[in-house]
């Protein structure tokens, strides 16, 4: 089982001055055309793996989000000519970019400190591309999804299902102590923790696949959920409900994922 949990006491030095407003990748919407995603198709260690050992923590602000709907690659607006967000709303991406999907954040600060596939001692870290006028950061990459009791529309479960969606992605999520979260588990040693909702306040009238559990709590530690893999890596596993919340995984019951038993 591994677990990560740090104090939000964390040197707040800044090694490069590229301010990023992001939510997290995994509010990835996509058409009807990439709702068959297929089974994950890679393996990676539940190890934690490195992060900076300076970090920005930067408030929750809209993240100006867009996914190649070929690759499934995400990009946010930064750079040096970001869009701005008084022209976000009239702002049309063509094929085969578009648009991500805002949604109400429930954690309290971000980090996000490199590109996929960057490796961890970059001095430039972070992949840019022009579109459009604008500059954007490669932002995440999106590698299967697992269907859980068996295969369900990839963006709208239906009641009794879940998607587990594996991405790379390198960025924290902080929750400070003293909050309400919403923590789900499959009783099998897998913990996640919701991050976003699609239509508002958290619920727990969910219907869950049979044997899940979701509760209400209030943590008393600052808890930070970093990416895993080890090293380099920065995997994650999201998962989404029948009612559009969205999960990260935080603790798994195994040391590989997909576990060998899968």
């Amino acid at each position: 089982m591994s677990m990560f949990g740090t104090n939000h006491s964390c040197t707040r030095k800044m090694k490069r001055t590229l301010i990023i407003y992001t939510v997290a990748a995994v509010f990835i919407v996509a058409t009807a055309s990439c709702t068959d995603i297929g089974p994950v198709e890679i393996s990676y260690s539940t190890e934690q793996s490195e992060i900076p050992t300076t970090i920005e923590w930067t408030e929750i602000d809209l993240g100006k989000e867009l996914i190649n709907m070929k690759d499934m690659g995400v990009v946010i607006s930064g750079g040096e000519n970001p869009i701005p967000t008084e022209e976000w709303d009239d702002f049309k991406p063509k094929y085969p970019w578009q648009k991500n999907i805002d949604r109400l954040l429930l954690f309290d600060s971000t980090y996000l400190y490199r590109s996929p596939d960057i490796a961890a001692d970059c001095t430039d870290c972070f992949t840019i591309i022009d579109y459009q006028g604008y500059t954007w950061l490669e932002l995440a990459t999106v590698y299967g999804a697992a269907y859980v009791p068996s295969e369900t529309d990839y963006l709208e479960p239906e009641e009794g299902y879940l998607v587990i969606k594996t991405i790379q992605k390198c960025q924290l999520v902080f929750y400070k102590s003293g909050s309400t979260v919403y923590e789900l588990t499959d009783n099998k040693g897998n913990f996640y923790m919701m991050h976003a909702t699609e239509n508002g306040e958290p619920t727990l009238n969910v219907v869950l696949p049979t044997g899940w559990t979701l509760i209400k709590k209030v943590i008393s530690e600052d808890l930070i959920i970093a990416p895993f893999g080890g090293g380099d890596y920065c995997y994650y596993n999201i998962v989404g409900d029948h009612l559009g919340q969205g999960y990260h995984q935080y603790i798994y019951a195994d040391d590989v994922y997909p576990s060998v038993e899968e």
